[in-house]
């Protein structure tokens, strides 16, 4: 991959950066790896990846609305450039292997996650959960669009830093009422 192609503007009387009109943060990788870790060692992998899938779910539905309406894409269209954005602000090659939308569900990849990648293979479990709640909320979005109101549901099936060749995500749903 080339250059990312993110337009960035920096007020220069804040120094807020922007993208498509929403602020955003450009952080070194080990600041948010280091930032797990120090979290998992506190309270656990398992609330630490409890607290941020819902946070992570609500920002991807909140930035697949904005981006949306910002760039006046069709649903399917919004949450691919949800996923090119991801892998242009460097947390790894995020793609679409397979999606269903009527049935809710998918398999997103990615390869040379940065998250796997900080931990290393020595971690031998799956890291990358930061991502099953944007891709819930990525899927979430594109139900949404259709007036469902299912609970998409995504879990980190394989990992780079359990061994595995990549890191893979099943999404599900699960009817609502």
């Amino acid at each position: 991959m080339a250059a990312p192609e993110i337009p960035i503007d920096v007020d220069p009387a804040t120094s807020i950066w922007s993208t498509d009109g929403l602020p955003m943060m450009y952080l070194p990788r080990h600041f948010m790896v280091n930032m797990q870790k120090a979290v998992e060692a506190k309270i656990g992998p398992t609330a630490y990846r409890d607290i941020v899938y819902g946070s992570s779910h609500l920002s991807a539905l909140q930035w697949c609305r904005a981006e949306a309406k910002t760039h006046s894409l069709a649903p399917l269209e919004t949450f691919r450039h949800y996923l090119k954005r991801m892998s242009q602000r460097g947390h790894g090659q995020v793609s679409i292997e397979a999606l269903d939308v009527e049935a809710g569900s998918g398999t997103i990849v990615a390869r040379h996650s940065a998250f796997a990648l900080g931990y290393g293979p020595e971690a031998r479990r799956c890291v990358c959960y930061v991502f099953q709640g944007s891709f819930a909320g990525g899927m979430r979005y594109l139900l949404e669009c259709e007036g469902r109101a299912d609970e998409p549901l995504c879990h980190e099936v394989a990992c780079l830093a359990a061994g595995a060749a990549e890191c893979r995500f099943e999404l599900r749903c699960e009817a609502v009422g």
